[in-house]
């Protein structure tokens, strides 16, 4: 897919022969070069899809540079140049319209009905003003749109590979029996429940005289303090760490082992889990959401600033009515 931002109709005139209706969806001709969709999605911004592989693609994109276009590395950048309501000609207000661009960026499904609720509850709302509890609960649903750090550590052979794999639902990371496997951080984006976070998978700290090792963990320790939540992982005969800061959640892994069942170890957790069963997979998910954007922010009637515009917008209107009002108090005087 390439995304064209500017002028679109121009664009398509040359390459296609004709344009495409905002709002249209319409097979064309490219040139010489391919068949394929055209999707217009508003007056300055259009998606062509060729049928043909990353070749047609390359050779779109030369068509397109000998034709004027320039690459854009950043497209959402490009796209913040433009006005909300150009680019969603069909959002019943400006509200609206930002909400559907910050959805077209939003990591989490939670983010969707919450966004699409947001004209309503800010014409509610009106100009009441806003409380410190609101602006702590829009930095916290920020996260819908923006993932939070999840940091898991714990000793070597602790099991975070294992754990990390079973909540991905792939294998992203190297599993083995061998101490110290993991040695740099792995991170990715995982679903917990609706809330997706970057994930990191850290190395197991121990000492060690490896210099990578040793950088690994360092750069292990400097992400614990940073994330915005922390699961420390203890197992059979592993207990949990000792930190920089203090572990959000304690977890005992391998529930499922043998070696668990007298452990003093396990009644010390917050929660068990085992990776190979499933066994507090899903608890693990809803803590972590729940702990990060709880229940009572999402189900919030308040308006959520999403968007820096919509609080600055309110600070503008609000300072030129004080203005105003104090012109007129003067001339009364």
């Amino acid at each position: 897919m390439i995304e064209l931002i500017g002028d679109v109709s121009a664009c398509l005139q040359a390459l296609c022969g004709r344009d495409v209706a905002v709002g249209g969806l319409s097979l064309r001709r490219f040139g010489k070069l391919d068949d394929g969709l055209v999707a217009r999605l508003a007056p300055e911004r259009c998606q062509i899809m060729p049928h043909g592989g990353m070749r047609i693609v390359e050779r779109l994109a030369e068509w397109l540079a000998a034709n004027g276009a320039n690459w854009i590395d950043d497209p959402l950048s490009a796209r913040a140049s433009l006005d909300p309501l150009e680019l969603f000609p069909e959002a019943s207000d400006r509200v609206e319209a930002l909400a559907l661009a910050t959805m077209a960026r939003a990591a989490s499904p939670l983010a969707v009905r919450l966004l699409l609720a947001q004209s309503g509850a800010w014409t509610k709302h009106g100009d009441a003003p806003f409380t410190d509890e609101d602006r702590a609960r829009w930095k916290r649903l920020n996260r819908l749109v923006d993932p939070p750090r999840v940091a898991l550590v714990g000793l070597p052979n602790a099991g975070k590979s294992t754990l990390s794999n079973a909540l991905l639902g792939e294998d992203y990371a190297l599993v083995s029996p061998v101490a110290g496997t993991t040695r740099d951080a792995v991170s990715a984006r995982i679903d917990l429940a609706g809330l997706v976070v970057e994930w990191f998978d850290l190395p197991g700290i121990r000492e060690t005289e490896d210099i990578d090792e040793k950088t690994a963990i360092e750069l292990s320790q400097w992400l614990v303090r940073d994330a915005d939540f922390v699961v420390s992982l203890a197992a059979p005969g592993l207990p949990w760490l000792e930190l920089p800061r203090k572990p959000d959640l304690l977890v005992y892994a391998k529930a499922d082992d043998p070696a668990s069942r007298t452990d003093p170890l396990r009644a010390q957790a917050d929660l068990e889990v085992s990776a190979h069963s499933g066994e507090g997979l899903d608890a693990l998910r809803q803590i972590v959401r729940e702990s990060l954007v709880p229940a009572s922010d999402r189900e919030s009637p308040r308006p959520w600033a999403f968007d820096p515009e919509l609080v600055t917008a309110r600070d503008e209107q609000a300072a030129c009515r004080q203005e105003g009002e104090g012109d007129v108090r003067m001339s009364d005087r």
